[in-house]
């Protein structure tokens, strides 16, 4: 036994959709637990959430890429602690940082500025923003992409936002049709529908 078929032993154990996971999306979760410490768990929650087999998800809802090479496949999401700096500054973006001080300077202009006060703002501006955030199910993190056929999500790989969508689809295109023999069919078939 290989260590990627050890690995999916261990976390799959169990999952109803294990025959739905190609080996691409295991050497990735396996690839991004050995190099960034992702827990594998986190990803399998958000796929566990797709199944509808757990819920409180805390990430974005589900989509469907709508331009070329990756239209007509999904995304989702899966949130790991790496990704709370660029969830706190997403949520505040130039504006929102500025709205927020501002506020702030506006409640503290007559006031001796203390520690406390300085907590406060800190707190805003981090925790505040990103337990909002979290409380109305849209903190990012990077993608779980699966195809849909019949019902049924086939899960293809996990990729980071940054990856060349030319070189996601290449992938799925070589491993994943390896695993599912009609992927490519699916993928121009939603594509289809997605272009009525």
């Amino acid at each position: 036994m290989n260590e990627i078929d050890n690995f999916r032993s261990i976390y799959g154990r169990g999952r109803p959709y294990l025959n739905r996971m190609s080996t691409l999306i295991w050497v990735d979760i396996f690839a991004m637990n050995a190099t960034y410490g992702i827990d594998p768990f986190k990803i399998l929650m958000e796929i566990d959430g797709l199944e509808g087999l757990a819920s409180g998800s805390r990430t974005k809802k589900p989509s469907q890429f709508k331009f070329p090479p990756l239209k007509g496949l999904w995304h989702k999401h899966f949130f790991d602690s790496r990704f709370i700096a660029k969830n706190i500054t997403s949520a505040l973006g130039e504006k929102r940082l500025k709205d927020i001080v501002d506020i702030w300077i506006k409640e503290n202009k007559d006031k001796t500025i203390t520690q406390e006060i300085v907590a406060k703002l800190a707190h805003e501006v981090t925790h505040g923003v990103f337990d909002r955030r979290s409380a109305e199910g849209r903190l990012t993190g990077e993608w779980i992409i699966y195809a849909e056929n019949e019902g049924r999500n086939f899960y293809l790989t996990c990729k980071p936002h940054s990856s060349d969508d030319r070189i996601i689809f290449e992938e799925i295109s070589y491993h994943c049709a390896q695993d599912f023999p009609d992927l490519l069919t699916w993928i121009r078939d939603a594509e289809r529908r997605l272009s009525r």
